[in-house]
């Protein structure tokens, strides 16, 4: 079976790679993005790419008072190819990850999906927190967070959705789509077990067998700080993600580094991705440019 993955970005140019790298690692084989006006190099890195790899871009634009994400999820599962046995919608901060010791996310997304009844797959996040790291650091996200919150943290019970395209009626929220046939399973196989009361985001159960969704929610503070906090949500006009958002999602209970033994593959496949959009973002920006705006703080500060 072949497996796509959606997302909507907005100025991810600093994780991108990672993200797209990591998710062909484990067997992700489609990629549909779409750019949510971004102003950093993210929209370049990614039309430059979809030139060479299994990447459709589309920009999705903000309208008065509607928050993007919900659009954007529905129109990506309209143009998700008719090849694609099941897509799964996750956001840039968010890793699908095998586990078990299993290096690649296809097998056991192929028994799931092998009954043609299942048409919707709920997988659990795995909420990551800062390792106590306060500033931004060279080295791939998921080696540089490797403490996590407990499996009975409640905010855990959120999963994010793997469906059959055709099979989805509309996106709910961005963690579930409503389906016009078909059922929700877990990762165990097992009927979905919703939460009383949120049968379009939270499960009863938090499920980390086989097959989970790391979420690094906050990285660094720096990082919270300067590229989450100032984007607000994608899915919910003004809210706010400040001193309680990161401090409700600072769990860093256990040491968590399963993903450690991926990071070699994933290391080598951005080093491919990179040498393919080297010549368009150095004719843009030798740099990031949260990183080249961030320098520049830091010698201002120092200069007074």
């Amino acid at each position: 079976m072949k497996f796509a993955v959606g997302a909507i970005f907005k100025n991810e140019d600093a994780y991108v790679l990672e993200w797209l790298a990591f998710h062909k690692v484990v067997g992700f084989s489609r990629f549909l993005i779409a750019d949510n006006g971004s102003t950093d190099l993210t929209r370049q890195i990614l039309s430059t790419l979809e030139k060479h790899e299994p990447i459709t871009v589309v920009d999705y634009q903000d309208e008065p008072d509607v928050r993007p994400q919900l659009g954007a999820y529905n129109l990506l599962t309209k143009m998700c190819p008719s090849d694609v046995d099941a897509i799964a919608f996750i956001d840039a901060d968010e890793f699908i990850a095998p586990m078990g010791g299993a290096s690649s996310v296809v097998p056991k997304l192929t028994e799931l999906f092998s009954d043609a009844d299942v048409g919707g797959l709920a997988l659990n996040w795995a909420c990551f927190g800062s390792a106590g790291h306060r500033f931004w650091e060279d080295g791939l996200v998921i080696e540089r967070f490797l403490k996590r919150s407990l499996n009975k943290f409640s905010v855990n019970q959120h999963y994010k959705a793997v469906v059959r395209p055709g099979y989805v009626d509309h996106w709910t929220t961005p963690h579930h789509a409503t389906l016009k046939r078909g059922r929700y399973i877990n990762a165990l196989g097992q009927e979905l077990d919703f939460r009383e009361g949120r049968k379009d985001s939270l499960s009863k159960t938090v499920v980390w067998d086989h097959l989970r969704v790391n979420h690094y929610v906050v990285k660094s503070f720096e990082e919270f700080v300067l590229r989450k906090s100032p984007k607000g949500s994608a899915s919910k006009a003004g809210r706010v993600k400040h001193k309680k958002y990161f401090e409700l999602h600072d769990k860093n209970n256990e040491v968590c580094d399963a993903m450690l033994t991926l990071v070699p593959a994933v290391k080598a496949e951005i080093a491919r991705l990179e040498a393919l959009i080297a010549p368009v973002v150095d004719s843009v920006d030798p740099e990031p440019t949260w990183r080249q705006w961030l320098h520049n703080l830091k010698s201002g500060l120092k200069r007074g």
